[in-house]
């Protein structure tokens, strides 16, 4: 009955969402850079969700809280997490334009049930997901950790989001991954008349990565690391005396993480030593830990999705070697947490998260399909949380 009612509600504002989702598409921002985006998300839940009450934090400017009050006077509340970064050059590849559109149908569903809501929901905007090189102004991501250190979860007893994927799955395991941007200092040199004086901070560089390569096939299937190289150098008749890599490690589980990581500081230092140059190596915004879905809000988000003819499946049915990676799982790890995939497109490998085609694909009607099917799902399983 609940999905009925729902279903029939979010007509209402079906095409102020897609208005939102097709802005967030053309105006692409970097984390903690989303200044439009964060305006036109709270402009909409202030004239169509009602809310009135919003948190801001002077250290993440793009961050916020809004609030839908519930019943009862205690803070305890249901976070329902957004959204709004893009990716450097190919914009929302990632498809966050759809996060934040389902977000926000969810708050405005369930801002036509606040006489069913014992706890407060709130709606969490998060900006950084991505992480992006530190030689980015801002770069590094983070941003669900910044707020986690605020103290924005300290009440939250469940906290939920959907994302947009190639296939619709219930509790997809997000692997651990953390960020190294690396510096090698070398001595600049005449490359022709006298590189023996120099030192080669592009040789360093180079024999890292290349190292990092051989140890690729040691690795599991679930261990990945992959990198750039964001300065090479100035001019092909100098010695490079100053180079920088951006990277990222990832394993199943935090702890396997660590392990690599150790492994990979190996490679680095060890070109350091081949070469003469000298290597710092400058770490992220923090650790993404892997994600860990709550059964029980999977449960509940699996029922509701079988009344939408949704085929909902879960991690067993996929080959989990082709996971990436959140810093929702940072907050898996602290209370009960829904992470759940719904398909803009099929999984036939043609079109994929982070390519320009699934930018694009956040305005197909796979998309607009997502975003009501996301946002009565959220509100579904919020209100079933009350009971």
């Amino acid at each position: 009955m609940i999905i009925k009612e729902l279903s029939k509600e979010y007509s209402k504002i079906e095409k102020k969402l897609y208005s939102i989702n097709n802005y967030l598409y053309n105006n692409p921002e970097l984390g903690y850079q989303e200044f439009k985006s964060t305006k036109k998300i709270i402009q909409f839940l202030k004239q169509t969700v009602g809310i009135k009450d919003f948190e801001y934090f002077e250290d993440i400017p793009t961050a916020f809280v809004g609030k839908l009050k519930g019943k009862k006077s205690s803070k305890e509340n249901i976070a329902i997490c957004i959204e709004y970064d893009a990716l450097p050059g190919i914009g929302h590849a990632c498809g966050h334009n759809v996060i934040s559109s389902i977000g926000l149908g969810a708050m405005y569903l369930l801002s036509k049930y606040t006489k069913d809501l014992n706890t407060h929901v709130t709606i969490v905007g998060c900006p950084a997901e991505e992480i992006i090189p530190l030689t980015f102004k801002n770069g590094g991501g983070g941003g669900k950790i910044k707020l986690i250190n605020n103290g924005v979860f300290n009440e939250t007893k469940a906290a939920l989001m959907i994302h947009p994927a190639t296939r619709d799955e219930v509790d997809p395991l997000m692997i651990a991954v953390k960020q190294l941007d690396v510096e090698f200092y070398g001595k600049a040199a005449h490359a022709s008349g006298s590189p023996y004086v120099g030192k080669n901070a592009l040789d360093a560089q180079i024999l890292a990565y290349n190292s990092i390569s051989v140890l690729r096939q040691q690795l599991k299937t679930t261990e990945k690391v992959h990198g750039i190289i964001t300065n090479g150098g100035e001019s092909a008749n100098i010695i490079p005396d100053f180079t920088r890599s951006s990277w990222m490690i990832r394993a199943q589980r935090t702890s396997e993480l660590k392990k690599l990581e150790s492994k990979i500081i190996k490679c680095f230092k060890s070109a350091a030593l081949a070469t003469g140059c000298k290597v710092n190596i400058i770490e992220g915004n923090g650790i993404y830990e892997n994600l860990v879905t709550d059964k029980k809000l999977a449960t509940i988000f699996t029922k509701f999705s079988k009344e939408l003819s949704i085929d909902m499946k879960t991690n067993k049915d996929f080959d989990q070697s082709k996971n990436g990676s959140t810093d929702f799982g940072n907050i898996s790890k602290l209370i009960p947490s829904l992470h759940a995939f719904l398909a803009i497109v099929p999984d036939d490998g043609k079109v994929v998260n982070h390519q320009p085609e699934f930018a694009d694909a956040t305005l197909t009607r796979g998309a607009k399909e997502a975003i009501k099917n996301g946002s009565i799902l959220l509100a579904a399983t919020v209100l079933e949380l009350q009971k």
